[in-house]
C-alpha cells in the first residue's frame, strides 16, 4: 500500500473517527426558504448540509444527509467481488413509459459499494456522496418535481455533466482531535520533522505513530 500510494519514502496515513467528522447542520420540522415550507415530520434532524444548500441550487440537489451514516448510505464498507457487473449492473433502471414520461429507480446502496476481489487488501471504508441533477427547490411543488424528474432522467440517460468533479465537506469542530497519523515506513528524521511542524500548527492534540513496517522494508 506505501509504495503504491507513496513516492519513495514519503507519505502519511491519516486515520479519523467517522462519528462527529463532519459538521451538522440542525433543521426545525417547518423550515421556510422563499415563502415555500418543508417539514420533517416531528423532531429536529441533523443534516450534513445546511438548508441553504440543499434548498438553493438551480443544477443539481445534494444528497439527503443526515448524522445516521450507516442509515443514509453515507458510510459503507466496500464488497469483494470477482464480478462487479453482476452486483452493481442494475444499480440505475430506466423505465419509459407508454404516454412518453418515464420513471428511474436509482439503487444507491450499490452505487459506489463493489470492487474487484484483486483488490481486496485495500480493505476499504468509503464516504458516498451522490447529486442528481435538478433543481433542488423542486422539493416544495409536485408539478415542479414531475417536471424536474423527466430533467433528471434525461439528463443521466444522456449522462450530462454537473459541472464539477468533486465536492468539499466541511469538517467539524472537532474533527482533528483523535487524528493519527501513522508515518511512512521508510520516513526519516527529516519527514519527521515536517509533520510534526504540520501538526503542532493544524491538529496539536493528533497522535504521530511509526508504521508497523518499520524495519521489514528494502530501500
Amino acid at each position: 500500500m506505501w509504495k503504491m500510494y507513496t513516492k519513495e519514502n514519503w507519505g502519511v496515513r491519516l486515520s479519523v473517527v467517522k462519528e462527529g467528522l463532519f459538521k451538522t447542520y440542525t433543521e426545525k420540522d417547518g423550515f421556510r426558504h422563499n415563502g415555500l415550507v418543508a417539514t420533517n415530520l416531528g423532531a429536529p434532524i441533523q443534516f450534513l448540509f445546511s438548508a441553504e444548500v440543499r434548498y438553493s441550487q438551480t443544477k443539481y440537489t445534494p444528497p439527503f444527509l443526515t448524522t445516521d451514516y450507516d442509515g443514509c448510505g453515507f458510510y459503507r464498507k466496500i464488497e469483494y467481488v470477482d464480478d462487479v457487473q453482476q452486483y452493481a449492473g442494475d444499480s440505475v433502471d430506466i423505465v419509459r413509459h407508454p404516454n412518453g414520461k418515464g420513471s428511474i429507480c436509482i439503487r444507491f446502496d450499490k452505487v459506489g459499494s463493489y470492487k474487484n476481489k484483486r483488490w481486496y487488501f485495500q480493505e476499504e471504508l468509503r464516504f458516498v456522496l451522490y447529486f442528481m441533477p435538478g433543481n433542488s427547490l423542486a422539493t416544495f411543488n409536485t408539478a415542479a418535481f414531475d417536471m424536474e424528474q423527466n430533467k433528471m432522467i434525461t439528463s443521466i440517460i444522456q449522462n450530462k455533466d454537473l459541472g464539477f468533479s468533486y465536492y468539499d465537506m466541511c469538517l467539524s469542530d472537532q474533527a482533528m482531535e483523535n487524528l493519527v497519523i501513522t508515518m511512512s515506513p521508510l520516513s526519516d528524521s527529516a519527514q519527521w520533522a515536517i509533520v510534526e511542524a504540520l501538526r503542532d500548527k493544524y491538529a496539536p492534540k493528533a497522535v504521530i505513530r511509526r508504521s508497523n513496517l518499520v524495519g521489514k522494508l528494502a530501500r
